[in-house]
């Protein structure tokens, strides 16, 4: 076989030799997944203005805002999936999406790796011209274990009537949550509207103790706050839009 032959067969052997490895890789570190994972799936929404996938006002639940289908999901370290809204008795298998279908947004693992908290609407239109009013609350799933049974509970004591977004638990084990509930529970101060194109937002940043029903409005946004986080040291983070003189 001639140099010229084997110069040119030498790159096809490199990228042979570089799959392999990537693949070998991809198969080790799937191997050494070291904790469960915990997500959701939902339903995509073309639109991207103030529906699920939006940055802003993506906390609305109807149905032009959020499709029903989605589910809360645990993937194990083995590979192993388990629908947990299913087996706890939520949602619609397949086919058509009515009054027991739900939607589901982030779940968030309490300290202890026992539970998790998570927003889910339920119910969907079941003829046409059924104008309903949904509206995203909070909810405990227990039994996240291969071999549990995932039971699944409404969170007590929130606000009804409005959608809770964004939970988290805080470090005393109360909850931290995103709501368009208004400042002062006022209802006809409801949808609060940012400043920027004036479309529905959340009211700020509020705490609640479920076992009390003590709520407490920690930070009021004119325009929202989002997605809040507890750091190591219980400090909460979280965002907020400002407008006008804030800029």
């Amino acid at each position: 076989m001639s140099d010229r032959t084997q110069r040119s067969r030498r790159p096809q052997t490199w990228v042979a030799l570089l799959l392999a490895a990537t693949l070998a890789g991809a198969g080790a570190a799937r191997a050494l997944r070291p904790h469960p994972i915990l997500f959701v799936t939902q339903v995509p929404i073309p639109s991207d203005f103030t529906t699920i996938g939006s940055v802003f006002g993506n906390h609305r639940a109807g149905m032009q805002s959020v499709g029903r289908g989605g589910d809360l999901w645990i993937l194990y370290p083995d590979g192993t999936l388990r629908n947990l809204t299913q087996l706890a008795g939520y949602g619609v298998a397949s086919g058509f999406q009515g009054a027991s279908a739900i939607a589901v947004r982030e779940p968030t693992v309490h300290w202890s790796g026992a539970k998790a908290i998570f927003s889910m609407v339920v119910g969907a239109p079941t003829a046409q011209f059924d104008y309903g009013e949904y509206h995203w609350q909070l909810y405990e799933v227990e039994g996240l274990g291969p071999s549990d049974t995932p039971v699944v509970t409404r969170v007590p004591n929130q606000p009804e009537g409005y959608d809770n977004v964004s939970p988290a638990y805080a470090s005393d084990g109360q909850i931290l949550f995103t709501s368009d509930r208004p400042r002062d529970g006022q209802a006809h101060l409801h949808p609060q509207r940012d400043e920027y194109e004036e479309a529905p937002t959340v009211s700020g940043l509020w705490k609640l103790d479920p076992a009390s029903g003590a709520l407490t409005l920690l930070d009021h946004a004119p325009s929202g706050d989002f997605r809040p986080i507890v750091d190591s040291y219980g400090r909460v983070v979280f965002t907020r839009w400002d407008h006008l003189q804030r800029d």
